[in-house]
């Protein structure tokens, strides 16, 4: 009969007490030296025990502070991409929605909770910026903060992502970088393809600048490459926008081969990608993922991210990696604007320069991972049992399929009770996701917010 060994013999036993609710999700599991001591171990098989429960999801490293409980959490539902044939399209089809009135603490809007805004941190990195003896308010580069790239290539090297300050350019936020990637890659009357859904936000800028769409099938590992690929050799396209991390509306990512294909296929077909990346680094796992960028050899990917996601949405802050593009997208910046604000990007320099930002992402991430499973799991046990969730691994977003319920008629229902989603219909220019609506879970399930959750629920089920 096989042994066990040791450490997987400890791990079964913290694995038991998980589950059985010995022990709390989120709470300090027992430091290395108590494990040694209380099984009569070696640091090397204390730590192999929790490297393996890491592994499977029940251990959670913090740097200086060990390990914590978590639980692996397996949706019950992934199967929620439907598959059809990519056609072209005009975005007009699309209903715009009137969205001033939603509240703050509205679940139709991803964003953070403000309760998770760095704002202490953010204010004293503002006022060392306008301390210091080179702060000046005159116009600055078109291509941005010089020291501000330095300090962004310095965070994304160190995520594996080698990036270098000169490849950068810094914009008004990431949808200002996909604005400018357009422009530059395309003019009106042109054909870009989009994944199916895609960020409602993307449809109505090409709505705006007059571009027509081909929407390609999102799959459970990504996208559908084969017809990625048929459409960038068989029809006359610009274009195409992908966001290969934590997708809105759905959440999903492409898988790291996918990334490298699309990357190859972008250099074979000559064909631009405008990668939004803005979700990359919130990611409900240990690591961050890399993006297509990072496969990309021949520099026809246009990488856009920012930290409006991240960390505030008023900084207003963003970059882009155009590649080959980048002399020309610098010239249409000196064009558009006389640069960036110079406060902001100083004081940004300041937060990544003294490692706030990598803080802040490690205790946002771990809070929106908790997010997400109590929103499902409440969800779960209140929606229709043939309803559909698929499980993020990161991002702000929560996609939720409800077969026979139109969600725009939800929507609207909701409304009249201050309750607020996005429904499926505005991430498309098909009719394929009438039935669907994204959540924000970027708000901290509190009492309020779980009540919004309830009545979402209950007049779900009236609807039935």
């Amino acid at each position: 009969m096989a042994v066990t060994s040791k450490y997987l013999q400890i791990a079964q036993k913290l694995i038991a007490d998980i589950e059985n609710g010995h022990l709390a999700l989120n709470t300090k599991l027992p430091s290395l030296r108590s494990i040694m001591t209380l099984h009569d171990v070696s640091m090397t098989t204390a730590l192999a025990c929790y490297r393996h429960m890491e592994k499977i999801g029940y251990a959670l490293p913090e740097n200086k502070k060990g390990f914590f409980v978590q639980r692996p959490y397996s949706a019950k539902y992934t199967s929620i991409f439907p598959q059809f044939k990519s056609s072209i399209t005009n975005v007009s089809t699309r209903q715009l929605e009137n969205i001033t009135d939603i509240a703050i603490d509205s679940l139709a809007t991803a964003k953070l909770d403000t309760r998770l805004i760095d704002n202490a941190i953010i204010t004293r990195s503002i006022q060392a910026a306008t301390k210091k003896s080179n702060f000046t308010l005159n116009y600055e580069n078109p291509q941005g903060n010089s020291q501000l790239r330095v300090q962004l290539s310095n965070h994304f090297n160190q995520q594996g992502f080698v990036s270098h300050p000169d490849e950068l350019v810094i914009t008004n936020g990431c949808l200002d970088a996909v604005v400018s990637a357009l422009e530059v890659v395309s003019k009106p009357g042109d054909v870009i393809i989009v994944s199916s859904p895609c960020y409602s936000g993307l449809l109505d800028i090409l709505y705006l600048l007059e571009r027509s769409i081909i929407e390609v099938p999102s799959t459970e590992e990504g996208i559908d490459l084969e017809q990625l690929r048929h459409v960038a050799e068989h029809k006359k396209v610009a274009a195409c926008i992908l966001t290969a991390n934590h997708q809105n509306p759905t959440g999903h990512s492409i898988n790291n081969e996918q990334k490298k294909l699309i990357a190859q296929l972008a250099a074979k077909y000559e064909l631009p990608i405008i990668e939004d990346d803005v979700f990359r680094e919130l990611a409900h796992q240990k690591n961050i993922p890399l993006p297509i960028k990072y496969y990309d050899d021949a520099g026809w990917v246009l990488w856009c991210s920012s930290l409006s996601k991240t960390l505030a949405p008023g900084l207003r802050l963003g970059w882009c990696k155009p590649g080959r593009f980048l002399e020309k997208f610098v010239k249409l910046r000196k064009i558009k604007t006389l640069g960036i604000n110079h406060p902001i990007q100083a004081a940004m320099t300041d937060y990544l320069e003294k490692g706030h930002y990598s803080r802040h992402l490690k205790k946002t991430n771990k809070a929106l991972y908790l997010h997400c499973r109590t929103y499902i799991e409440f969800l779960e046990r209140h929606l229709p049992k043939n309803s559909k969730i698929y499980f993020p691994k990161g991002g702000l977003t929560l996609w939720i399929c409800l077969p026979n319920v139109d969600t725009r008629k939800l929507s609207l229902t909701l409304k009249k009770k201050r309750v607020y989603i996005q429904h499926g219909s505005s991430f498309s220019t098909t009719n394929l996701y009438q039935d669907c609506l994204r959540l924000n879970i970027g708000l901290i399930p509190d009492e309020r917010i779980l009540k919004q959750l309830e009545i979402i629920s209950t007049t779900i089920n009236d609807m039935i």
